[in-house]
Formats: C-alpha cells, structure tokens, sequence
C-alpha cells in the first residue's frame, strides 16, 4: 500500500499530536483502503501541521449516511472503538477523547460520566442516582466487584468536574478516567459477548466429541 500526493492541497481541521494545538492541517497525500465489508469507504491521510510542520497519519471511515470516524493513526494513540458498542456510547466516548486531547480535562471526566449514564440506560436501568444505576448493574452480574470500584471513582471524579469545587481536574485523572471508561466498555460489550461465543463454541465441540465416541 503506498500514500498517492495529492495533486491539490486540502485543508484539514487537526489537533496535532506534535505540538499539541487545534490547528489546519495540510492533506499531503491519501490511500484508499480495501474494506471487505463494503459499507463503508476507509482512507488513510497524511497530514502536515500548519503550525509546527511535522506530520501526522489519519484514518477517515466513511459510512455515507452514516457516522463519519477520524482518528490518529501514527505517531499511534488511541484505537477507535469497537462497533460493538452502541452507537450512542461510542459517540459519548469519542467526545471525551476529544476534550481530553484537546486540553479540556475537566470536561472530559464530565463526558466520561455522561458515559457511565449512558450505559446505565442503554441497559435499561433507571434509578435515581448514577451510583443506584451502577449498583444495580453489579446485582445483576453485568459488572463485576472491580469494575464497580473502577466506575464509582469514575462517578466521583465526574462529579468533580460538574461542580464548582475549586478543585482543579489534572490531565493524568482526566487520561486515565478515558482509559477506564473504554475498559468498561469493552468488557461489557465486547468480552463478555466474546466469552459467552468461545464457551458455546467449546461446549459444542465437547458435545460433538462425545457423540463420536458413543
């Protein structure tokens, strides 16, 4: 796969990973990837900073009329979500992501609880308060002991920054509060559903090999 320059230079909105601004980018080549799904158009950018002239490697997926993702493949930071995850978190998720790049710590932990909100009600949880919802989650066995502890700092931490307490959110809370909260999506919405497929699977086989030997 090669990167093809491009004949006229696009502008692009970045935060570049380089010097850490929200900047324009120049778009100084392109590629398209092969998708077996055919659902969506996949390419990968190379993206110069308009500020710091360093360059960076994107990857725009297109779904037509549907969401459009872009995110930083190199110098390599975070993975975009599985589409597993409901379309609803994912976009809660990203939105984080973005706050925290772009600086705005205390609003990050804010969507990262916005987060936890979401996963309470896509789940058909509706309590009063964000920590009733998780501990109903952990009742019915959807979270175990460690995630509740995990989510009940995130809680915390989100109240923090909802609030005017003085009290300033520093980046390390803010990057590890995402980190947490991509954990826990995963977990529920991709390893476990992963889990329950390998034990079906294996109990199938184990099926099929005492057939055989009967």
């Amino acid at each position: 796969m090669s990167i093809v320059a491009s004949k006229e230079v696009a502008l692009r909105a970045l935060n570049c990973p380089h010097c850490k601004t929200l900047t324009l980018g120049h778009i100084r080549g392109t590629s398209l990837l092969d998708d077996d799904t055919e659902v969506a158009v996949s390419q990968l950018l190379l993206i110069q900073c308009d500020g710091c002239n360093a360059n960076s490697l994107h990857q725009e997926v297109d779904f037509g009329d549907r969401d459009k993702y872009f995110y930083q493949v190199w110098p390599e930071e975070r993975r975009p979500l599985s589409f597993a995850v409901p379309e609803e978190l994912r976009a809660e998720h990203e939105e984080a992501v973005a706050c925290l790049r772009s600086g705005a710590h205390t609003a990050a932990v804010v969507m990262v609880r916005r987060t936890l909100e979401g996963i309470c009600r896509l789940n058909n949880v509706d309590k009063r308060t964000l920590f009733e919802g998780l501990r109903e989650l952990q009742q019915r066995g959807q979270i175990d002991d460690r995630l509740m502890e995990w989510a009940e700092e995130l809680r915390t931490l989100g109240n923090q920054g909802a609030h005017f307490t003085g009290t300033k959110v520093t980046r390390e809370d803010a990057s590890d509060a995402v980190d947490l909260a991509e954990a826990m999506l995963d977990y529920m919405y991709v390893l476990t559903v992963k889990f329950a497929e390998f034990k079906k699977r294996r109990a199938s086989k184990a099926s099929s090999a005492g057939e055989a030997k009967a």
